[in-house]
């Protein structure tokens, strides 16, 4: 049984051969990682930041400026703590180094670049606690953002049938 990097090695080397649908199988590719990157973080994102049912503030008086909301309580009470798995974190590292690899094959500066800065945040997540989760979500979500940019700004594709093409 292959394992994934195997297949994806070969899938990006199909799509660098091609040299007249080149555009549409990187598009095809960003598409799938970027519905897979979607459904990671959203899975790890569920069980970390912003679980308020467990959390119990102390009220705070309002006449002094001080805030006592559930931000403030969670910042205080879980500072620091790294609550991402490191293989959650590794499953973020290895999947932005194959959007990187695809976006360069689509070139595609502004995408690789970002995904390449998500690799960096997510090596960085249980070194730098709840601040670097934060960080590698907000760097998750630039580049499912630059992903969908980019297919935007890709032209239509043909309205002719695909066997006409392998006859």
């Amino acid at each position: 049984m292959q394992n994934c990097a195997t297949r994806s090695d070969r899938l990006l080397e199909l799509i660098l051969f091609s040299l007249r649908d080149r555009g549409a199988l990187c598009a095809l590719v960003l598409a799938a990682y970027r519905a897979e990157l979607t459904s990671l973080l959203d899975r790890v994102s569920s069980g970390s930041i912003g679980d308020d049912d467990d959390l119990e503030v102390a009220p705070h008086p309002r006449g002094n400026g001080a805030g006592g909301g559930p931000a403030r309580a969670r910042a205080e009470g879980r500072r620091g703590e790294a609550r991402i798995s490191e293989e959650d974190a590794f499953l973020v590292y290895d999947l932005a180094g194959c959007i990187a690899e695809a976006a360069a094959a689509a070139r595609l500066p502004v995408v690789r670049r970002d995904a390449l800065s998500l690799r960096e945040k997510a090596a960085e997540v249980h070194a730098g606690g709840e601040r670097a989760e934060r960080d590698m979500f907000a760097a998750g979500i630039r580049v499912i953002d630059r992903i969908l940019d980019a297919a935007r700004a890709q032209p239509s594709p043909r309205n002719e049938p695909a066997s006409k093409d392998l006859n």
